[in-house]
Order: structure tokens, then sequence, then C-alpha cells
């Protein structure tokens, strides 16, 4: 489930006067810093609130410039918008799916696995199934180029 569109909560978001203070100010020298869009601000504002813009925006937006926004809320909608810090943390990749995830892992990151002989046949959908899909989680998003098989750790190590 993506975040509302600027169309969907209104293209100004809150009223300037709505916002605290605080929240204005830092609205202000962001836009005037940064050149970043007030209308994006305000968006994030209205889905996560406040606190959040004044906690994580720099961070999400950075995020968002190296991933994409829709990834970065969709990651925010399936953990919590206080995870965003820990998404670089949390993210092993792109797979086309989990069992594409699960060749990587067996192949690559577990060193009692790496030196399987090729000979040995090995299920990696039910790898993916019952074992890593309870330390990991696949974001699709539906909007971007790179739609599906993002993998996140479920927890910061």
């Amino acid at each position: 489930m993506s975040l509302p569109s600027l169309t969907e909560i209104g293209k100004m978001g809150l009223p300037t006067g709505q916002m605290r203070e605080e929240t204005q100010k830092t609205l202000d020298e962001y836009n005037e810093l940064y050149n970043w869009d007030y209308n994006e601000m305000c968006r994030f504002i209205e889905c996560y609130g406040q606190t959040m813009f004044l906690t994580h925006y720099e961070t999400y937006h950075r995020l968002c410039d190296d991933y994409s926004m829709e990834l970065v809320d969709e990651f925010a909608f399936t953990f919590d918008v206080d995870t965003i810090p820990h998404f670089e943390d949390m993210y092993e990749g792109q797979f086309e799916t989990g069992q594409d995830f699960a060749f990587y892992y067996v192949n690559e990151v577990d060193e009692e696995t790496k030196n399987i002989p090729s000979w040995v046949t090995i299920d990696y959908q039910d790898i993916w199934e019952n074992k890593l899909s309870n330390d990991y989680v696949e974001i699709d998003c539906s909007m971007s180029e790179h739609t599906y098989g993002h993998i996140f750790k479920r927890t910061v190590d």
C-alpha cells in the first residue's frame, strides 16, 4: 500500500497556519537551502506527522533520491516511519523473486552453504518460504521502474 499522492491529500497539504512554528521554520529552511519541493514536504507531514518530519525528513529525502520515493514509502509503511534511519542497514538488494534471494543467500552469504557441490539439488523456493521469509521481507512497488523483489531484513542487526 502506497502513501497518498499529492492530489489525494490536496496540493498544499496542511495549511501553514495549522503547523507548529518549528515545522514551518524547518519547511522554509529546507525549501530555501536545498530547494526541496514544498508540496512533497507537506505530503510527508500529512502522511507521517510533524514530529516525524522534524526527525526523519532529511534521511527520507536522501533515501528517495538514492532509491525511489515509492520504495521508501513502502518501507515506512511496512516497518514504521521511525525505522527509516535503518533502511540501508536492512536493505539486502533487489531480486526478481524470493527464490532468487534464497539462491544468492545460500551461494554468497551463508558461510556454511557457500561451497555446496554443484551436483547437489537445492529447493530455493522452499528455503525462501520456510527459512528466509521468517527473517526477511519482500517489498514490491507498483509504480516504479523496479517493481519487485526488494528484500529487507525484518530487524536491524
